[in-house]
Order: structure tokens, then C-alpha cells, then sequence
């Protein structure tokens, strides 16, 4: 009986890889060095396009939000002299 048991392990386990030996075929065959450079490339320009959109966006508001604490007594003056040279630098144009 345990005879049985290791045999049916043992058909399981190089059907496992058999399996597995495909895979890494499939994927071997697949491999492109170029074409992952080129995502890779077409990644970072995404991520840093994203990264700047989202700090022109986000910081104004936080900068604005932070502007109207004015009771504050350090964090309000700062925030509300920067928010007035904003404005003077909007201005200027």
C-alpha cells in the first residue's frame, strides 16, 4: 500500500514538472530584452508625468488650505506669505 501511495507521488510530481518545464519553455520563448527596455522606458516617462501632474495639483490645494489657518501663529504666517507671493508671481505674467 505505501508502495502504491509513493508511486502515485512520484507520477504527480513529474506531471508537476513536465508541467513546469512547459511554462519555463513558454516563457524563454517569449523573453525579449528590447521590448522590456522599451516598457521600462515607457514606464518611467508615465511615472514621472504622474508624479508632477499630481504636485501641481495636490500641493496649490494643501498650500491653499493651509493659507486659510491663519490662527496659527508660525504656520499661518508662513503659509500666507507664501500664498501672497504666488499670487504676486501670477500676477507678474
Amino acid at each position: 500500500m505505501a508502495v502504491k501511495k509513493k508511486d502515485a507521488e512520484q507520477k504527480g510530481i513529474l506531471k508537476t514538472m513536465r508541467s513546469l518545464d512547459k511554462h519555463m519553455e513558454l516563457l524563454a520563448s517569449h523573453y525579449e530584452p528590447h521590448r522590456y527596455l522599451w516598457m521600462g522606458f515607457i514606464r518611467g516617462i508615465v511615472y514621472g508625468l504622474g508624479i508632477v501632474v499630481a504636485v501641481a495639483l495636490v500641493l496649490p490645494f494643501i498650500i491653499y488650505l493651509l493659507s486659510t489657518i491663519d490662527w496659527i501663529p508660525f504656520i499661518g504666517d508662513f503659509v500666507s506669505e507664501i500664498a501672497e507671493r504666488m499670487q504676486q508671481a501670477g500676477n507678474g505674467y
